[in-house]
């Protein structure tokens, strides 16, 4: 398992990661390693070439990781050898794991000497990414989960836009108007990121305290009532791609292609429908029980600590920028991310009427209702525990609702007592 590979290679990290083993001045450039498809990761190399070109600039080379997990493995690994990258980006549901290790060098200390305004950035990323009462990473981006839907086969079944306010039984209607032939009407992961803000919605918890959690709340029966819906919408509405169908072609992959009417995600779908040539495509927000609900998804530009002083400070001047007025433009303006500087997020750079989504406000109308899972040393395990137990909810005859809730508890408490432990 990914999470648990990683905290396994930190144990070994330790000492590794604060006795001075980072790359000296003398050694070239600064890294900076980043992950995701091409269409995302092009950014940051905008970003890269224009901090150095810039007056203070200097050399950085961008280290690709096409997949996440890939890319956490590899700092596990880097960290573990003494050769980390200066500078990584990771999201904020996963940075903990490297901080409890002594990993991070905090950012907090390098925030005057850079000039960086806190109050000028929405407060949701930088509380996510604060551990032990300091800013432990610097938040690029304040994206929250949205509805991408197809406005041809929308126009095809004769369903208008979805509107802010649609309820849960609207998306069941609408799904299930759009589920026809090959087109399913709804893409949904099973996993707690994605269960979490319906839950929100409908006035319950996923876990018994945000900020030290001991243990998932999906007995309660608000928490109960929105997995059950989100489940039927799987097993008894049927508008959601069967587990053989999306192991065949992923959501986002039967999106562009016309088969899914419907997918729940973040920003960073965006720069990749981007580049599909007819594609017709725009977002809504999140349907609404009984408030409005919306689920953080935020990453962060991090300093490798135990490196030379001279290049973390450096490091710590590239972070500046690239989260800065002139990185952050960059960034919105190759779609990937929905800034977290307030005055980019407002800015043209993000509302760009010419671009798709056409409807790009809906992501910062969300960021009131905004709230986080909890950040804690092993929640990427527990998150893929999740998933799997979540799965098997989604599409295993005779596996109940029950079952899927004991499963949680049962097999996710030793994770959870961890990291209370750290």
């Amino acid at each position: 398992m990914r999470a648990a590979r990683c905290l396994a290679a930190l144990a070994l990290v330790g000492a590794a990661a604060c006795s001075g083993t980072g790359a000296s001045p003398t050694e070239g450039p600064l890294r900076l390693q980043v992950a995701g498809e091409p269409e995302e990761t092009k950014v940051y190399g905008a970003i890269v070439e224009a901090f150095r070109r810039s007056p203070d600039g200097f050399e950085i080379d961008l280290v690709e990781v096409p997949e996440k997990d890939e890319h956490l493995a590899k700092l596990t690994t880097s960290f573990a050898g003494g050769d980390a990258p200066e500078i990584f980006l990771i999201n904020y549901r996963e940075y903990a794991q490297f901080v409890v290790r002594g990993a991070i060098e905090p950012y907090e200390g390098f925030l005057e000497t850079n000039g960086v305004e806190l109050d000028a950035y929405f407060p949701q990323p930088l509380e996510a990414f604060t551990f032990d009462g300091r800013l432990q990473c610097m938040p690029q981006n304040i994206s929250s989960l949205v509805v991408y839907f197809n406005e041809k086969l929308f126009r095809q079944a004769g369903l208008d836009p979805p509107q802010p306010g649609w309820t849960w039984e609207d998306l069941r209607q609408t799904a299930r108007t759009l589920t026809k032939g090959e087109v399913d009407g709804l893409g949904i992961e099973p996993s707690i990121i994605r269960l979490a803000p319906f839950v929100w919605s409908n006035g319950g918890e996923i876990v018994d305290d945000p900020d030290t959690p001991s243990r998932f709340t999906l007995d309660d029966p608000a928490a109960r009532e929105a997995l059950e819906y989100i489940v039927s919408l799987v097993r008894d509405d049927k508008v959601v791609p069967s587990e053989q169908e999306i192991t065949a072609q992923d959501l986002e992959t039967r999106f562009v292609t016309g088969k899914l009417g419907m997918f729940l995600s973040s920003r960073r779908d965006t720069p990749v429908l981007r580049e599909v040539l007819g594609l017709e495509w725009d977002v809504a927000a999140l349907p609404v029980a009984e408030e409005p609900a919306g689920i953080l998804h935020s990453d962060a530009y991090c300093l490798a600590a135990g490196g030379d002083a001279e290049r973390t400070a450096q490091a710590a001047r590239f972070i500046a920028f690239a989260t800065g007025r002139q990185g952050q433009t960059i960034a919105a303006l190759g779609g990937r991310t929905v800034p977290s500087l307030r005055e980019v997020a407002r800015s043209g750079a993000f509302l760009d009427p010419t671009q798709s989504p056409a409807h790009p406000e809906v992501f910062l109308q969300g960021i009131p209702a905004i709230r986080r899972t909890p950040v804690i040393a092993t929640w990427p395990e527990i998150e893929d525990l999740a998933e799997e137990i979540l799965t098997r909810a989604f599409y295993e005859e005779g596996y109940t609702i029950d079952d899927a809730i004991a499963a949680l508890e049962a097999e996710t408490q030793p994770l959870f007592e961890e990291a209370a432990e750290r």
